[in-house]
């Protein structure tokens, strides 16, 4: 996996190539400056899937947060939610 580490000063002189690279293997590529990872280049498919996956656990978690207010009885009526969201008056 080392050829999907590259430095920095490729990324600046060979973005094509690195470009390539990732469209050919599929496999991110891992920039580095002075041999740390500093950035990933990955496909467009592959942070499209990353994206969804997130939102899609963002939304489970919401769902389970949901879930356990109700099973503790954290609840509020319609007229409640609509007093806290309510703008208020000018006058």
């Amino acid at each position: 996996m080392s050829e999907d580490l590259r430095p920095l000063t490729d990324l600046k002189t060979e973005a094509g190539d690195i470009v390539g690279q990732v469209e050919r293997t599929g496999r991110p590529v891992v920039i580095t400056r002075h041999g740390r990872g500093v950035a990933v280049i990955l496909s467009l498919a592959a942070f499209e899937e990353m994206q969804t996956r997130m939102e899609t656990a963002d939304l489970r978690r919401a769902l389970a947060e949901g879930e356990e207010d109700v099973r503790s009885g954290r609840l509020l009526t319609h007229a409640e939610v609509a007093r806290r969201h309510a703008r208020p008056t000018r006058g």
